[in-house]
């Protein structure tokens, strides 16, 4: 942090945490238990469906039995480019921006070990498969305002405070002292510190620092980065040619980072002029502050990062049966996924104001110079925690059916119960809190997965549909939050290699709360994905 001295102004930096991050909202827990359609660009043509299917390495992570399919070795590697849009709309103004990412969304071995025809066996072999697949990609980026209300931040800021005045302001002017004890320094201390809120005559009820009759500019910005990953150890086999059965042992990891810009400017009436002739300024409370006054509240701003990561590990269990040469069924089974978790989270609280008054030995509680604009700085501490989560279970179920060599369709329902994800810790707060909004905030829900392929000699055309339940349970939530995909490619397979290409188009609404206490604010999102899957067989 830098020190930034500007004349007539009072500008403090504060550096402190909040809580742990999983106490803020339960449904971070979403972000590390909801898939995209994961895997080559051949099955996420087809809309990501894959429990029925064989012979392509996303089976080592959707339904390993289908690792019994292959008849030969294959690598594979899928490059991911895509294109993101979210539209915002905050009390009537709109934004829009685009953001953009090229990675690697699937990449596999499989080590074929098939018996030669011409051995008589009911156990014909199978695969050995490692791959790696981006489960979910977590960047986002919005920007909204600047949209003008009578609401503002500091009003949270008032409530969130429930601490005496008196016995705060013994160490008032050495918040430092207690961020160096480990104490953690809240919004509302924070505030209090930059002039933002006003105790009453009490010292326990505090009111923002401006008149009831100011209004807000209000804008800011969100930004999150990470990526959701998991690498798969998977063995499928075959009996007989009508039986498949696989297992694979999935290895996660994750990271996630989230920073948040929340801006107020303010805006007076000519009724402020009176508010200051009529003495009502400011008065921080306490013994030996009462002729401290602000005269103007400029602006504050409020950054807010959260940073997430963790490892996780899961099984996974399935089988294939063809009953008929032209059908088969698959069933897929993977366990909970459990995380261990490392968060860690931190806010900047800037403010500027004008006509900070100081008389008698304020300078010694405040430490802001001699009022004409020297800044304080405050630096307040860091909190790092660590805990568990369980992500839940997933089972599926899937069909397909084969026009022997002209193509095939495919099916796949999938269920997941949301509300089983659960959080632990070793530490000394309890996450009871969190696990019950869990149970309140999650639903079960079913996800559909649907595809085609149609060959014509080495070409390949395929097309699909993916929907995925919005598993929340948002009181009065009029947003339309399920997932819906759609998808289509084309590919080329001769003996030796071959090449796919997909695009797929996602789109969902979302909405965010600027600061607690804040309304939701509506979005629209779409992101637009190119894969292409280079194979080679051997």
């Amino acid at each position: 942090m830098k020190t930034v001295f500007r004349k007539y102004f009072v500008m403090i930096g504060l550096l402190v945490v909040v809580s742990p991050v999983f106490s803020q909202i339960a449904e971070d827990a979403i972000l590390f238990g909801q898939y995209s359609p994961i895997g080559t660009a051949r099955i996420q043509a087809i809309g990501g469906a894959g429990f029925a299917l064989g012979g392509d390495a996303s089976a080592a992570a959707l339904n390993p039995a289908g690792l019994g399919f292959y008849n030969r070795s294959s690598i594979v590697v899928t490059p991911n480019a895509y294109v993101r849009t979210t539209n915002t709309n905050y009390l009537g103004a709109s934004s829009e921006v685009f953001g953009n990412q090229f990675n690697i969304a699937n990449f596999g071995i499989v080590i074929n070990n098939t018996k030669d025809d011409l051995i008589p066996a009911d156990w014909r072999g199978g695969s050995f498969a490692v791959t790696y697949n981006q489960i979910n990609s977590l960047n986002f980026e919005a920007e909204y305002g600047s949209a003008t209300t009578g609401a503002s931040i500091l009003d949270a800021f008032a409530g969130e405070a429930n601490f005496l005045v008196d016995e705060f302001g013994e160490n008032f002017g050495t918040i430092q002292q207690r961020v160096n004890n480990g104490d953690i320094i809240g919004f509302a201390e924070a505030a209090l510190q930059n002039f933002l809120i006003r105790p009453d005559d009490t010292g326990r009820n505090f009111f923002r620092s401006t008149p009831d009759d100011a209004t807000t500019n209000q804008a800011g910005t969100i930004s999150a980065t990470g990526n959701l990953s998991q690498w798969n150890f998977a063995y499928g086999g075959n009996y007989k040619d009508k039986i498949y059965v696989g297992v694979s042992v999935g290895f996660r990891g994750f990271s996630y980072e989230l920073e948040k810009e929340y801006r107020e400017t303010y805006n007076y009436t000519q009724q402020y002029q009176d508010f200051i002739d009529g003495d009502n300024f400011f008065y921080p409370g306490g013994e030996g502050r009462d002729n401290v006054s602000v005269d103007f509240v400029d602006y504050n701003q409020l950054n807010e990062v959260i940073n997430i990561s963790g490892t996780g590990i899961n099984a996974n269990l399935g089988v294939i049966y063809r009953p008929l040469t032209e059908l088969t069924v698959g069933l897929s089974y993977q366990t909970p996924t459990y995380y261990s978790v490392r968060a860690e989270e931190f806010f900047d609280l800037y403010s500027e104001v004008v006509g900070i008054l100081e008389v008698d030995d304020v300078d010694q509680i405040f430490n802001i110079g001699d009022g004409t604009g020297n800044s304080g700085l405050v630096q307040g501490n860091q909190v790092i925690s660590e805990y568990n989560l369980s992500t839940p279970s997933r089972t599926g179920i899937g069909l397909s059916y084969f026009f022997e060599k002209s193509g095939f369709i495919t099916l796949d329902a999938e269920y997941v119960n949301y509300e089983a994800n659960r959080f632990s810790t070793n530490e000394n707060f309890s996450v009871n809190e969190v696990n019950n909004d869990v149970e309140n905030l999650f639903k079960s829900v079913f996800n559909f997965r649907a595809g085609g392929e149609f060959r014509y000699k080495i070409l390949r055309f395929r097309a699909g549909y993916a929907f995925y339940d919005d598993p929340t349970l948002f009181p009065d939530d009029r947003l339309n939050r399920d997932r819906t995909i759609l998808s289509g490619g084309v590919g080329i397979g001769l003996p030796s290699f071959f090449v796919d290409l997909t695009v797929s188009r996602t789109s969902f609404d979302s909405d965010f709360s600027p600061y607690r206490g804040a309304a939701f604010i509506p979005q629209e999102n779409t992101q637009t994905r190119a894969l292409l899957t280079l194979g080679f067989n051997f």
